[in-house]
């Protein structure tokens, strides 16, 4: 069985799946290795579709989603994933170089959870990834 958030062995809040939705080989890796560290299982897709599929195919804990995707845009996805109620309640994190003020209110309103403009830290990102780990966790019924 696949460990979830409330079920870290350590008793931290750490653990769960995290699908990284990013076109960008480097910064999959970057992202995966900072989040197994911690204790996180890792899953990736190349592009909008693909996220969207692994999405679904098996449900995250927490989604981590550029804007700038082939097939389909990191907006499109969100809000796919946001339709869909299997994925609805699901943690997004934008992570993106695109980080101007109307793009980073826009993601906020389709329904991501917090936003990363890249390059960044990645301490701030495991922080990050925790914060809304431990909401979606509070949050539930």
């Amino acid at each position: 069985m696949t460990s979830s958030i409330s079920d870290a062995p350590d008793g931290s809040g750490r653990g769960g799946r995290i699908l990284s939705i990013e076109d960008d080989a480097s910064v999959r890796q970057f992202v995966t290795a900072v989040l197994k560290a911690d204790g996180y299982e890792v899953s990736g897709a190349a592009d909008g579709n693909a996220g969207v599929t692994a999405a679904l195919a098996q449900i995250p804990d927490l989604i981590l989603l550029d804007l700038i995707l082939p097939y389909a845009s990191g907006f499109d996805v969100l809000q796919r994933l946001r339709e869909d109620p299997r994925t609805r309640l699901i943690p997004v994190l934008v992570l993106s170089t695109q980080g101007g003020e109307d793009d980073i209110v826009r993601a906020l309103e389709v329904g991501a959870e917090d936003f990363l403009i890249k390059p960044f830290y990645a301490r701030e990102l495991v922080a990050r990834v925790r914060k809304a780990l431990t909401r979606a966790r509070a949050a539930r019924p």
